[in-house]
Parts: structure tokens; C-alpha cells; sequence
């Protein structure tokens, strides 16, 4: 389970922002406070204490931060008195002046320990109000051989091992010539994309040999031509085959018969 490309646990959809000032949600929206238990490394952790920063203790890339976004108003401002006009040609708006104390991404401590462990050392995180943390009741499930919470990295590498058998039988099991991403033949009538070079899906098939069908209709078809493509451009193919030595290639844009 995943939030922005970030891992989650698979047993909470509660998320929250620090129960601080200012953090960008609305007036009564419940926060993280001291006390709730939050997830971090795939691991629950029981929140000891939120402090702000002193505004002369920040972290010097958040100072930085802070700083960018200073320069970008007093830019702005200025180029709103000269009366430039935006892209389409509209006056420039007048925006408030940006207060440090208010900023979504200023630096706030957070203290966590880990929940199932009371006397460990505590862990100082420095984030900023708006971060949201996936927050989890008292009652919560870990697995039991490595103590993550679910899923594991072992149930993930199991379903990763899992898909990739179960699409490598697909593979063997479709005919020399057909198409890879439907396994179903490409006819005289129908056009296709053939990708120069090695197979990289079945190699059995030798050089030339990877083809599918031309057609945006069939998402499974146009699906395996995005991921083949993918993968045949980090290999550096496209530089050694820019095109078909026989001109064959068509794009997927052109449809699936042939007029």
C-alpha cells in the first residue's frame, strides 16, 4: 500500500497533519497530538512530544527553504509595481507578504518511541505542520517474524516473486509471432510495433521478434508496448536500434487495421 510513493500500512486509511497552528487544515480537523501512535519505517511509533523550532534554531535547509520563499514574493512585488503583466496578460495580483511563523514548512521537533519497545530511546523528527502521518488505533497487528507492520517486506517480495512467475508463464505460453501483450496472433491486416534489437520477454524468439499490436483499444496490449518500451530504452537499445532495418515500426496513434 502506497500514498504518494510512499509506503502505508495496510490496516489504517487515518491520516493526519501535526496538531499544531497553522498547518494548512481546517479549523477542528483532528491532528496528531502527544500521545497517538503514528507510522514510521513501517514501524509504530507513540508520539512523546511536538515542539516547534525556535526561528533561530532552524535547520539550515529549512532556513534556506524559508529564505526562497522570501526572495520569490519580494520578486513578485517588485515586478507588480513595474506593472508587468502575466502570460496572458493580466495584472499581477498583490500577495500577502509570507509570515515564518506561519509557514506550512517550518520545522517542527516531533518525538517518537517505538510503541512496543517504552524504554528505548527516543527518536527527534524534524518535519514540517503540513506532513501528514498515517495514525493507528491502540489495537494493531505486526508480523510476527520480523515485527513490521503489514505488509512486510517478506509478504512484498513473495507477491513481487509471485506476479513475475505468473507473468513469465503467460510469456511461454504464447506463440512465436504473436502479439506479447495479448498473446493473440497479428494478422496481415493488423498493424503492429516491432522493437529492433533483442527480446528482452523471450529471447527464444531471437532478434527482431518482439512485436504487439498497434492498437490503443486493447489495453493490454498498449499497456505491454509502454512497459517493453521502458525497459528497452534503459538497456540503451533505442540508441543501438533507432528504428526497423525494414521500416515496419508504426505508432500505436495510427490504429488497429491497416486502410
Amino acid at each position: 500500500m502506497s500514498r504518494n510513493g510512499e509506503w502505508q500500512t495496510s490496516q489504517s486509511r487515518d491520516f493526519r497533519r501535526l496538531s499544531v497552528p497553522h498547518n494548512g487544515y481546517r479549523e477542528g480537523v483532528p491532528g496528531v497530538e502527544v500521545g497517538n501512535i503514528v507510522v514510521l519505517q513501517r514501524q509504530a511509533w507513540r508520539v512523546l512530544e511536538i515542539r516547534e523550532k525556535p526561528e533561530d534554531l532552524w535547520p539550515a535547509n529549512f532556513e534556506q527553504a524559508w529564505q526562497g520563499v522570501v526572495s520569490r514574493w519580494i520578486a513578485h512585488e517588485a515586478s507588480r509595481a513595474a506593472g508587468e503583466l502575466t502570460a496572458w496578460g493580466a495584472p499581477l495580483t498583490a500577495q500577502p507578504e509570507p509570515v515564518r511563523s506561519e509557514w506550512l514548512y517550518r520545522p517542527v521537533n516531533v518525538v517518537l518511541q517505538l510503541v512496543d519497545k517504552p524504554k528505548s530511546k527516543p527518536r527527534h523528527v524534524v518535519t514540517g505542520p503540513c506532513f501528514e502521518w498515517q495514525t493507528l488505533p491502540e489495537h494493531f497487528t505486526v508480523c510476527r517474524l520480523c515485527n513490521e507492520l503489514p505488509p512486510c517486506r517478506h509478504t512484498e517480495t513473495e507477491a513481487t516473486v509471485n506476479r513475475a512467475m505468473a507473468d513469465a508463464e503467460r510469456l511461454m505460453a504464447i506463440p512465436r509471432g504473436a502479439c506479447l501483450g495479448c498473446g493473440e496472433a497479428i494478422t496481415s491486416r493488423m498493424k503492429a510495433i516491432r522493437f529492433p534489437g533483442p527480446n528482452l520477454w523471450r529471447p527464444d524468439w531471437g532478434t527482431d521478434s518482439a512485436v504487439f499490436h498497434a492498437r490503443r483499444s486493447r489495453e493490454e496490449c498498449s499497456n505491454a508496448v509502454w512497459k517493453y518500451e521502458r525497459q528497452w530504452k534503459e538497456q540503451g537499445l533505442h540508441v543501438l536500434n533507432p528504428e526497423l532495418p525494414d521500416g515496419e515500426q508504426t505508432s500505436p496513434d495510427e490504429g488497429d487495421q491497416m486502410t
